[in-house]
Parts: structure tokens; sequence; C-alpha cells
């Protein structure tokens, strides 16, 4: 069976951010665990940004973040899910719970493997609690506004639709993972990591995928 030059530039483009995702959370781990210089400027960025912040700021930041939270994700995943079952998409509905469920288990996977405990800032409009590298609300806000964007593309014809709706699943992501650091929440390598984990397991969940429907073809084609 042979595949499209376009399938298989895009499972090149997804191999590729593996790797570039892999080796930048694994430099941001190293120098987590190391002490080593980006993690040791973390509080000195933190205060800086704190220092720059604004109490309308931070209802606007306050608001964004709230796109990450887990009822929000939930509720999403959930609409989504129940809509691909009501349209038989089982490939679209595994890949859905894989991208949100599995984030969302890695990164506390992870966030028990490097216990690091969140910024505290005076200033701060929020104080949170629990371990925070990587950032849950950026990893897991990634995988699914991600994987949403990616499931919604087969339905939209407009080539100039599709272009918006992968930019605004990035914009959504990166104004979250933003809004964290905005808030005083996490520091800067925690938001980093979050989106570079996301990033991995995202594009990993999407290449499982075209193996999915390239097993699916070739079962058809062996017919």
């Amino acid at each position: 069976m042979k595949i499209e030059k376009s399938t298989l530039l895009r499972i090149g483009l997804l191999v590729i951010t593996i790797l570039i995702s892999g080796m930048v959370f694994a430099s941001l781990a190293e120098d987590l665990v190391n002490r080593e210089t980006l993690s040791t400027l973390d509080p000195v960025f933190g205060s800086w940004l704190i220092a720059q912040t604004s109490l309308s700021g931070d209802h606007v930041f306050s608001m964004i973040t709230f796109l990450g939270n887990a009822l929000i994700i939930s509720i999403g995943t959930g609409l989504l899910g129940f809509w691909l079952a009501k349209q038989k998409k089982w490939n679209d509905l595994f890949l859905l719970f894989s991208a949100v469920g599995g984030s969302a288990l890695l990164n506390l996977a992870l966030k028990n493997i490097f216990q690091r405990s969140r910024p505290i800032f005076p200033q701060a409009f929020s104080v949170e609690t629990g371990f925070g590298f990587p950032s849950g609300h950026t990893m897991i806000s990634l995988a699914f506004y991600g994987v949403a964007a990616y499931i919604a593309l087969p339905y939209i014809k407009s080539r100039n639709w599709k272009v918006l709706t992968v930019t605004g699943a990035l914009v959504i992501s990166v104004s979250i993972g933003f809004s964290r650091l905005y808030l005083g929440v996490h520091y800067l390598t925690d938001v980093l990591a979050g989106w570079a984990a996301g990033g991995l397991w995202l594009a990993v969940c999407i290449l499982g995928d075209y193996w999915l429907q390239y097993l699916k073809l070739r079962k058809v084609d062996s017919r």
C-alpha cells in the first residue's frame, strides 16, 4: 500500500516534534536536577514578572488560566467524547482519551519523580500547593486543545479555517502557560517543561493514530 507524500511529511514532522520536545524536556530536567543555569534563574525571572503585573492583568489571566482547569478540561473531553461516540468515531474517541488521560497520568508521574516545590512570591495573585514540575495546566491543556483541533480538521473544508483552528489551539495553550507565570504559581522551567512534555505526548498520540489508520487501510487492501 502506497502512502501519500503529504502523510509522510506529517509523520516526519511528528517525529521531529517528538525528538525536539524530548531533548528540550531532558535539558530542562537536567538543569533542575543539577541546579544549573536556567533553573537558578527561575526565581529572578519570576520576581521580575510579578513586579510587572497589575490587578486588571491578574483578573484577565485568572480567567485565561481557568481554560486549563481540570474541571474545564474534563467537561470538554466528556462533551467531545460523547459526540464522537454518537458519531461512532471510535479511533478519534480512543485518540482523545489517550491524549488527555495519558497527559494527565504522565504529568502526575513526572511531578512525583521530580518533586519540585512551587514558587512563593509575596506579591503573587495566587498561591497553590503541590509539586510544580512540569506545569499540569500547561501540559494537559496543550494535549486537550491540540487533539481537539486535530480531530476537528477533517470536518473543516476551508483551508483558512483549518489554519485558524490550529492557530487558535496554539494561542490558547500558550496563553494558559503564560498565565501560570503571570499569576506566580509556576516557575518558567515548569511551564517550558509542560509545553515540551505536552507537545511530545500529543505528537506520540497523533503518530499512533496514523499507525492505526495505516493498519486499518492495509487490512482493507488485503481483502
